[in-house]
């Protein structure tokens, strides 16, 4: 079955913002749709478009599935007591709820890695050679860059070129949840401490998890193999 895309509208920060306060202060779904209809229709004229960006944020914050459910609770805690690390813990949130998501930053952080100026057209590729040339991912391939762009992930001089704009994350509990949630959803089994710390998944973030944090957190397990660390998650 082929994956579903999903994200046909570009999102901002304040948007996700007021999502989760809707969430924080207990509403119920449909209080929360209400509310977000009257907020985005002060930005978005078509109610067509209304209803596909509130239920992308709601798929976001207020819908569940395997990977949202686990770490839901912690992301609303430390956006309540961390705001101003509310935009790596959208990033989490959304990578958790979106594969297409996962590959745009597993394709821009790889990128990054080797060129300093990302361009759309060698994107638009790799994502089509991914998921197949289809109308939804087309749309959604701009859709995603201008998100990027409002998260101040990405930064664009010149048309369908890009820039990565870094964001250094200093808190080790935003950090330590920004790893359990990239391992949770690339699910790869065991990962170096090289590797837990510069993410694909997380390339506009500079950021270090400690081997104390690590040794400290019961969401990871730690191991030596052949002299390197390797750390997992526990069940």
């Amino acid at each position: 079955m082929a994956k579903m895309v999903g994200l046909s509208r570009n999102l901002k920060l304040q948007w996700l913002n007021k999502t989760v306060e809707l969430v924080l202060e207990g509403l119920k779904d449909v209080e929360i749709k209400e509310q977000l209809n009257e907020y985005l229709s002060f930005e978005i004229e078509s109610p067509t478009n209304i209803r596909k960006t509130r239920e992308i944020l709601m798929n976001i914050w207020v819908y569940e599935n395997d990977y949202t459910d686990k770490i839901k609770e912690t992301a609303l805690n430390l956006i309540r007591i961390y705001p101003e690390y509310s935009m790596p813990i959208h990033w989490c949130m959304m990578l958790a709820a979106y594969p297409v998501f996962d590959d745009m930053c597993k394709l821009i952080g790889k990128m990054a890695e080797f060129q300093d100026e990302i361009t759309l057209a060698q994107l638009k590729q790799k994502l089509f050679d991914e998921w197949g040339e289809r109308t939804t991912l087309y749309h959604s391939i701009d859709k995603l860059m201008a998100t990027l762009k409002a998260l101040e992930a990405l930064s664009c001089q010149k048309p369908g070129k890009y820039h990565v704009n870094t964001h250094k994350i200093n808190n080790s509990e935003v950090v330590s949840f920004m790893v359990y949630a990239m391992m949770l959803v690339d699910d790869s089994g065991y990962y170096t401490f090289t590797e837990i710390n510069s993410s694909t998944y997380l390339f506009p973030f500079e950021y270090k998890l400690e081997k104390e944090t690590l040794f400290e957190d019961s969401r990871f397990a730690m191991n030596n193999f052949g002299g390197e660390l390797s750390i997992s998650l526990n069940d």
